[in-house]
């Protein structure tokens, strides 16, 4: 599996002055999403995965239509979150807001929202971040090319797990708005291709 992991654009909650669960991109925010679409176009995705919160799945939208992928939607990519418990859209509502997105077989429906306990700790939201990579891996184990769209904090906590890093290492990578993460696994075995933002000639450059 080639492994993808993209930070989503700047948001509203990056610009706020006070801490929200969710909100959508800014203008600026728009520009990276358009700017990763262009840069992944060429990346021969076969699955686009994505937080459920809105500028995850903002950030994924112009490239899913660009590649004509569906944005499959896992209510545990949220961001790490510790302030107090939140409840998002139902799922009805965002598969409303954003035609693109699917959601697991196994997802049920909470007609009162999908729901972020929050009180995270490093090490809960550690904790989930290597659930989550080890559903991408035990999911595919072959030559699939697999995006996913969530967040700073979890991302960081992502490439620790894959990495075989306590959540408690100080290693910080880039991780900018619209930052892309090209990660490979390939029999046991883990590859980094590139740590940056998005651009253009990426895959012209390093594939």
């Amino acid at each position: 599996m080639e492994l993808f992991i993209i930070r989503h654009g700047e948001s509203v909650t990056n610009t706020s002055p006070t801490l929200l669960a969710d909100g959508g991109l800014t203008e600026r925010g728009r520009a990276q999403a358009k700017k990763v679409a262009v840069s992944m176009v060429g990346a021969r995705l076969t699955h686009i995965f994505s937080s459920p919160l809105m500028r995850a799945i903002e950030t994924a939208q112009p490239l899913a239509r660009a590649v004509k992928l569906p944005v499959e939607v896992w209510l545990d990519a949220h961001e790490v979150w510790t302030g107090g418990g939140y409840r998002g859209p139902t799922t009805e509502q965002l598969a409303e807001m954003y035609p693109e997105i699917r959601f697991a077989e196994e997802t049920e429906s909470d007609p009162l929202g999908w729901h972020c306990p929050g009180g995270e700790t490093s090490e809960t939201g550690y904790l989930r971040a290597n659930r989550l990579l080890e559903r991408l891996r035990s999911r595919f184990t072959g030559d699939e090319r697999v995006a996913l769209f969530a967040h700073g904090a979890l991302n960081r906590r992502l490439m620790l797990a894959a990495l075989g890093m306590e959540y408690s290492n100080a290693l910080r990578p880039f991780g900018d708005n619209g930052c892309v993460w090209w990660l490979g696994f390939e029999d046991g075995k883990m590859s980094i291709r590139y740590i940056g933002p998005a651009i253009p000639q990426l895959f012209q450059v390093v594939d």
